[in-house]
């Protein structure tokens, strides 16, 4: 599948992050890269969690990047902000704490990087969930693991290799 790829440059507002995961979201399906429901709900959660810890830490304009490519969807927020985000410890009636925690259930992998700009945040998580299999000349899927989110030893880990060629990939600027 080619890279196909959205870019976005934000105000710091709760409408701005609102508008633009729907937008997202329905950009990727106009990709058709969105075969399933439990897809798209990953993509919009991770992106609105990305984006509205932009949104606390930001000092100017919100910049978010969603990239498919290779059957990954890698989603990178930029903003000028010098805070990295700090798992929370959200108790059951706070409406903050638990971002961080969401967007590392959901993806495969992500991180937080210093750059001279500010604040770099990014995930990867696939464009269809591990769960999900689709049968040669079938055009519906089956659940081979009977769930929908991936088993916990399907989990991925970055190396510091790993992490050396994802910052090749995805430089900072």
């Amino acid at each position: 599948m080619p890279r196909t790829v959205i870019r976005l440059t934000l105000r710091t507002t709760a409408a701005a992050v609102h508008h633009a995961r729907h937008r997202i979201v329905a950009e990727a399906r106009s990709w058709g890269a969105l075969c399933d429901e439990e897809v798209a709900f990953r993509l919009e959660v991770v992106v609105a969690e990305l984006l509205t810890d932009g949104l606390l830490h930001a000092s100017g304009p919100i910049a978010v990047e969603v990239a498919l490519a290779q059957g990954l969807f890698v989603v990178e927020v930029r903003h000028g902000g010098s805070a990295a985000p700090r798992p929370g410890q959200a108790g059951s009636g706070d409406v903050l704490g638990r971002g961080l925690a969401l967007v590392q259930a959901l993806s495969l992998f992500r991180d937080t990087e210093r750059t001279a700009a500010g604040t770099r945040c990014w995930a990867v998580l696939p464009a269809v969930t591990a769960a999900v299999a689709v049968s040669p000349g079938a055009g519906e899927p089956s659940r081979p693991h009977g769930g929908s989110a991936p088993p916990e030893a399907e989990r991925w880990s970055v190396t510091p290799a790993g992490r050396s060629l994802l910052s090749s990939l995805f430089p900072a600027t």
